[in-house]
């Protein structure tokens, strides 16, 4: 009995989540990627090829947050529809509670998550990336070259240290590099090279001079080498991933890339934000099932254009919550996990209020 009350619910809840994923798609993709996109092929020149391939590329950043709102949309309107005809009435009067109703809204909002955190990690960064390259590709009309122009800034104890850059990286190879040491706050002395190489975990720098400065930061004698090992701390790996988006990066890339900025001196406040809210972001899902099912429970029918507007209030208030937390966790007054899982526990304590409110009701 109880699987076939699981499976008419979950027909009940499909309908509504699939007329969500139409309607807030075409609501967010039209504000926030065709806008930018129409504006490129009237007033650049965009070939409306390329349009097209960025409009795919970039809807996957939008649709993990179309996910949570059409589960909301879906147990709101299914549960609005199971309450007017009076079948939550029978099913209580059969002895079937409305905990028990809440299951499979449950297993749904969790299962929606887990595909919305799997998209989050694996289609997501590669579909920015693409997007990225594209943009390039259209902008600079030739091949993308990403390893160029790498530039590192490096702190230690919030005073920097030393500036890296190198104009192009090759596999392990480097080539055009240029490195400022500083000394209390000084230009201390700078390396030129013709290249350098990446062995026994260590850089060997080719062809090059060490420009030495006195302490009023004036030239004070040179030495030229052809092989200088150089005690530059960052592998060919680090050095590549030094100037990602976090928006680029799967969970388990931004965790290795955190360290990676805390060995240079960078604040990472931002970054550890940017990591929950990647997993919090897709259990907004599971929360706003337990919100939706409780509130579509009414003796009023809600149609889907009022449970759409609803819905969008509830998700606008959710944002500003979310985007309010994260300014806090960014001034260090809240810390990054709580900034990023504080909107899903009170959305969450809501939503459980509501439903134990509703059952004894």
């Amino acid at each position: 009995m109880f699987k076939t009350i699981d499976k008419y619910i979950f027909k009940e809840l499909i309908d509504p989540f699939i007329f969500g994923l139409l309607s807030f798609s075409l609501i967010l993709s039209a504000s926030m990627v065709l806008f930018e996109l129409t504006r490129a092929v009237v007033l650049q020149g965009m070939p409306m090829f390329i349009a097209l391939k960025l409009f795919i590329f970039r809807l996957p950043s939008v649709v993990v947050y179309i996910f949570p709102m059409a589960t909301l949309l879906a147990a709101l309107l299914g549960f609005s529809r199971l309450s007017k005809d009076s079948e939550i009435t029978a099913f209580k009067a059969s002895g079937i509670s409305l905990f028990r109703l809440m299951v499979p809204v449950v297993v749904m909002g969790l299962a929606i998550s887990i595909i919305t955190l799997l998209f989050y990690e694996i289609v997501v960064p590669e579909s920015n990336k693409m997007s990225k390259n594209i943009m390039m590709e259209f902008a600079t009309k030739k091949t993308i070259k990403i390893e160029e122009n790498i530039f590192v800034p490096e702190f230690e104890n919030g005073e920097l240290k030393r500036i890296f850059y190198a104009r192009r990286m090759k596999g392990d190879i480097l080539e055009g590099i240029i490195v400022s040491e500083f000394f209390q706050g000084r230009l201390s002395q700078i390396i030129n090279a013709f290249s350098a190489e990446w062995g026994e975990n260590q850089w060997v720098f080719s062809k090059g001079t060490i420009y030495l400065l006195s302490e009023e930061g004036e030239y004070k004698h040179l030495i030229k080498f052809d092989k200088q090992k150089i005690a530059i701390k960052y592998s060919p790996k680090e050095l590549s991933n030094q100037d990602k988006s976090p928006d680029d990066m799967s969970i388990s890339e931004l965790r290795q890339y955190i360290p990676l900025k805390e060995k240079m001196g960078v604040k990472v406040t931002d970054y550890k934000i940017q990591l929950n809210m990647k997993m919090s972001i897709p259990f907004a899902c599971l929360v706003f099932a337990l919100l939706g099912a409780p509130l579509g429970i009414s003796p009023r029918r809600v149609s889907s254009s009022v449970g759409l507007g609803f819905s969008i209030i509830v998700i606008f208030i959710y944002y500003v919550l979310m985007f309010t937390s994260v300014a806090f966790g960014e001034l260090e007054v809240l810390s990054p996990p709580v900034a990023a899982w504080l909107p899903n526990i009170i959305t969450g304590g809501i939503g459980i209020y509501f439903v134990n409110k509703t059952a004894q009701s």
